[in-house]
């Protein structure tokens, strides 16, 4: 049972009116770009959240879920594309590897944000979660929803530790990377 997902992406310039865009974009240059604001400059709106990059969560990090048994996991690297394509790459204690990919797509409407995570390969599957950077800490908790596991993903409303199932206490599935 795979209870881990990944995170999507949203552009890191694209005019954002959620609760997460509060600052506006100030530079007003005249070039011709083609970049998603409302001026015509190549910058980046720092207001808006997004979690392509590069992210490691090990040691402490790791939730505790993913660290104990059965998965007992050292450390989990995750990679989160431009194009929404995703690789999750996890080393169990003994140095043995597993590799998750697929696409996500996210939204920043709430906070924290939700994701939906396409996995497409060892095997097909879907997880639905939330999400929130802050500097370069990654605060992420998801669920597998389909094939049906028995868990309830976490909401925004519900905050993070709030996924619901049997054996879960608060907090057990909650993830935090860092940029690497």
């Amino acid at each position: 049972m795979i209870l881990f997902a990944l995170l999507a992406c949203a552009p890191d310039d694209a005019t954002d009116t959620s609760p997460l865009d509060t600052s506006a974009d100030a530079d007003t240059d005249t070039d011709t770009d083609a970049d998603a604001d409302s001026d015509s400059d190549a910058d980046t709106d720092p207001g808006v959240q997004s979690i392509v990059g590069n992210w490691v969560s090990a040691g402490a990090d790791l939730a505790p879920l993913l660290a104990g048994d059965p998965f007992n996991y050292a450390a989990i690297h995750a990679s989160f594309n431009a194009d929404s394509s995703y690789t999750v790459t996890a080393t169990d204690q003994d140095g043995q590897t597993g590799t998750l990919q697929g696409t996500f797509s996210t939204s920043t409407a709430t906070l924290p944000g939700t994701i939906t995570l396409t996995q497409s390969a060892p095997y097909t599957a879907t997880a639905d979660g939330i999400w929130q950077v802050a500097g370069s800490t990654l605060t992420y908790e998801v669920v597998q929803v389909d094939p049906d596991y028995g868990f309830t993903a976490p909401t925004p409303a519900g905050g993070f530790g709030s996924t619901q199932g049997d054996g879960l206490a608060a907090g057990d599935n909650v993830q935090v990377y860092r940029a690497e």
